[in-house]
């Protein structure tokens, strides 16, 4: 009875080391569409190095909704630094 159970919790240990991987490789905020604030909303900017650039700075460059489903209007900061346009 003593090895079921010990088989059982290495895997269930297993299972949720694996899970939690995969999540923060599928949750990466890289991927997500970026925004920046104007005018008391926020507006998307595109893709980083064809649409804009963030140069150094001490301020925040663009936000990124973390959950988007249930807190639709909530946004954390992702890039650092001051936001340029990309000139096409």
């Amino acid at each position: 009875m003593k090895r079921i159970k010990l088989i059982l919790n290495i895997t269930a240990i297993t299972i949720a080391i694996g899970g939690a991987i995969a999540t923060s490789l599928y949750m990466q905020d890289n991927d997500q569409p970026q925004y920046i604030p104007v005018n008391n909303s926020y507006t998307p900017v595109g893709e980083y190095g064809t649409d804009y650039k963030c140069h150094d700075s001490t301020g925040v460059c663009t936000y990124y909704q973390p959950d988007p489903v249930a807190r639709p209007h909530e946004y954390s900061p992702h890039h650092k630094g001051k936001y340029v346009p990309v000139n096409k």
